[in-house]
């Protein structure tokens, strides 16, 4: 406690006799002035405390409600923030999925295009294979009849 708050009789109440006596004792060593317990001064005293008081208690109710209407408008701050944070997020989300699509198209058409040059393989092989095929069977049927003419003409 410092000297300072050990001079305000914040203790001393209506009726506290031992206060009053205190009190006096340290008026008198500083002053030299004798009081009694009943001493209109004590009065005087105990309405600058109560005066005190209320002032304290209106100092801190206006404290309070400064406090609760900053700490509102931080709460205002900060859910704008957040919505702008979200905001940002999101723009940062669509921007790569976009850049994902486009790389999934890109990857698409490659694989579609591969696939494409394997089916055109696969039927070059297969005509191929096919034309073979009805070229050996037609020398076949024209070996078969010019064997059925030729067997035909000698009988």
């Amino acid at each position: 406690m410092t000297q300072a708050q050990a001079e305000l009789p914040f203790e001393a109440l209506p009726g506290r006799r031992s206060d009053a006596r205190t009190l006096a004792a340290t008026v008198f060593e500083r002053h030299g002035i004798s009081l009694r317990e009943d001493d209109p001064a004590f009065a005087l005293v105990t309405l600058n405390e109560l005066v005190l008081r209320k002032a304290t208690g209106d100092l801190l109710e206006q404290v309070d409600r400064h406090i609760k209407a900053a700490l509102a408008e931080f709460q205002l701050t900060m859910q704008s923030v957040e919505r702008r944070a979200g905001s940002a997020l999101a723009q940062q989300v669509r921007d790569s999925a976009s850049g994902l699509k486009g790389a999934l198209r890109e990857e698409v058409a490659a694989a579609q295009l591969g696939a494409q040059r394997v089916v055109e393989e696969i039927q070059k092989t297969y005509r191929v294979a096919t034309l073979t095929r009805w070229c050996v069977a037609g020398v076949i049927v024209a070996i078969a009849m010019f064997a059925c003419g030729f067997w035909a003409g000698r009988q």
